[in-house]
Parts: C-alpha cells; sequence; structure tokens
C-alpha cells in the first residue's frame, strides 16, 4: 500500500512539468531568432595595398562595402593598428601579370600616380576567421582602373562578400554541411 500512496502525487506532480517543458520550449522558440540574429563584428583586414589605396584607406572601404551588403549577422569595422583580431576576414589582392603585348616602358608615367590608369587586373582572396581559427577561403577575379571611384571594383568587393558570408556564401555552405565528406579530401 505504500506504492499507492506514493503514485498520487507522481500524476499529479506529472502535468506541472509537462506544464514547465511546455514553457520552456516556447519561450526558447520564441526568442531562438534573437539569439541567432546576434550580430557579430568581424575586424577587415587588408594584407598588402593595391594602386590608388593606401592601406588603411583600403581596409576602411572595404569594411564600408561589406557592411552595405546587408549581411544581416555580420558587422564589419576596419583593422585597428598594432594587433590581429580573432574574428575577422583578411583580403589579399595580387596583381596579376600584365599581358597587354605593348612596348615596355621603365619610366614612371603620370597616369600610374593617382591611381592604375586603364585597367589592371587582380586576385582578390577573402579569407574568414572565427575565433582565431582559419573558416574558408573566396576567390574572385576583378579589374581595378580608378581606385576608390571604381563601380567595378566596388562589386567586385561586393560580390566576394556575398559568395564569402551571404546567406547562400561559403561560410554557411559549409556551416550546415552542404560540402560534407569532401571538405575532408
Amino acid at each position: 500500500m505504500t506504492g499507492a500512496r506514493d503514485s498520487p502525487p507522481r500524476v499529479g506532480f506529472y502535468p506541472a512539468v509537462l506544464v514547465a517543458r511546455l514553457v520552456a520550449a516556447i519561450a526558447v522558440t520564441m526568442f531562438e531568432p534573437s539569439i541567432a540574429a546576434a550580430a557579430m563584428t568581424l575586424e577587415v583586414e587588408a594584407s598588402n595595398g593595391l594602386p590608388g589605396f593606401h592601406r588603411d584607406e583600403l581596409q576602411r572601404y572595404l569594411a564600408l562595402h561589406m557592411a552595405e551588403e546587408g549581411l544581416g549577422e555580420w558587422r564589419f569595422e576596419p583593422a585597428t593598428v598594432g594587433g590581429t583580431a580573432a574574428n575577422r576576414v583578411e583580403w589579399t589582392f595580387k596583381l596579376n601579370p600584365y599581358a597587354g603585348g605593348a612596348v615596355r616602358n621603365f619610366a614612371r608615367m603620370p597616369l600610374y600616380d593617382g591611381g592604375v590608369g586603364a585597367g589592371r587586373s587582380v586576385t582578390i582572396e577573402a579569407r574568414l576567421y572565427l575565433n582565431g581559427e582559419y573558416q574558408i577561403l573566396v576567390e574572385r577575379q576583378a579589374v581595378i582602373r580608378s581606385g576608390a571611384n571604381d563601380s567595378e571594383f566596388a562589386a567586385a568587393v561586393a560580390s566576394t562578400a556575398q559568395a564569402l558570408l551571404g546567406p547562400s556564401g561559403a561560410y554557411h555552405a559549409i556551416d550546415s554541411g552542404k560540402y560534407g565528406a569532401s571538405r575532408n579530401r
């Protein structure tokens, strides 16, 4: 008979546990979007400069154009002097060989003092680091013509940012397991 006495309190207690679990599940479901939407700030670093840009100016330019892309959960700031942030996007620009076929000129031309003149092909690489760990690399080709006023270069920066951090970008693809086993090869 002792077991019968213990049963009613458990039965009476069981609905309270169910209600508590239901309330907890509703609370998590209601606040999950705001938890997921908490913005992470990434510092934007440029490992080298480009014709028409000073390095600090380039970092501000990149951070501004990345912010204009509206990549919801990400915020961007130019890198600070004297250190590498744990959460960052590192941009590298490599000038591609010139294949114009024209006569070489070894004298400095005034055309190149304010920018790159007729256009220069570059390889753009953007690497994402979170908590100090490398995540993924996105690479693009572009032509730069006039430094900060170049709309084609701005579009290439925007495209690279979207390919790296956008909703269908490389980071979300590895995060969702889209690359699966092929990433470990």
